[in-house]
C-alpha cells in the first residue's frame, strides 16, 4: 500500500476524495449509503488504483477503507481483515454505476456455484443507529441491479 495515495486518516481508516464542511462529497439531501467489500492482510497498490480510478471516473466521490496500521486496535479484525466502504447515493444510475464497477474489476466475490454473492446496500443512516448483525436489513441489494448468476444488469 502506498500511503501518498491516501488523501487523509481519520478514527481507523484511510479516506480517499474530498469529505470536508466547505466541499462535502454529498449534498445533505442525499440519501448516502455504501456497498462494502472485504479482504485479508494488505491492500495492495493495484487496489488503491482502482479506488482512485473510481473516483477519478466520476464513480464515487469518496472512498473508504481499514487504515492497516491501526488494524491491531480494532476488535473486530481479529484475523487481519479489513474493509473498503464504497459510498454512493440510493439514485438508481449512481447504484447501477458503482455496482458495474465493482464487478467489472472484480470487487464482488462469486460463491462455489459462481454466483455472485448479492451484497447489501447499506445506508449511512442504518450505521449510525446501529444496525449491524441481524438488526440490519437492507432495502437495496446487489441482486435488486444484476443477474446474480450472470452479472448482467436488470432493466426497470
Amino acid at each position: 500500500m502506498k500511503d501518498e495515495l491516501v488523501s487523509y486518516r481519520r478514527g481507523g481508516w484511510c479516506f480517499y476524495g474530498i469529505n470536508t464542511v466547505h466541499s462535502p462529497a454529498f449534498k445533505e439531501t442525499d440519501n448516502v449509503g455504501k456497498f462494502m467489500t472485504y479482504g485479508k492482510g494488505d491492500i495492495s497498490n493495484e487496489m488503491q488504483e482502482l479506488i482512485l480510478k473510481a473516483i477519478k471516473q466520476g464513480i464515487t466521490p469518496l472512498i473508504k477503507h481499514t487504515d492497516l496500521n491501526t488494524i491491531g486496535l480494532n476488535p473486530n479484525s481479529k484475523d487481519g481483515s479489513w474493509v473498503i466502504i464504497w459510498y454512493s447515493t440510493d439514485e438508481e444510475k449512481d447504484l447501477r454505476s458503482l455496482a458495474q464497477f465493482l464487478i467489472k474489476h472484480g470487487l464482488v466475490p462469486k460463491t462455489k456455484a459462481g454466483r455472485y454473492y448479492n451484497i447489501p446496500f447499506k445506508y449511512d443512516k442504518q450505521t449510525r443507529n446501529g444496525e449491524y448483525g441481524e438488526q440490519f436489513k437492507s432495502s437495496i441489494s446487489l441482486g435488486d441491479l444484476i443477474d446474480l448468476n450472470t452479472g448482467e444488469f436488470l432493466y426497470a
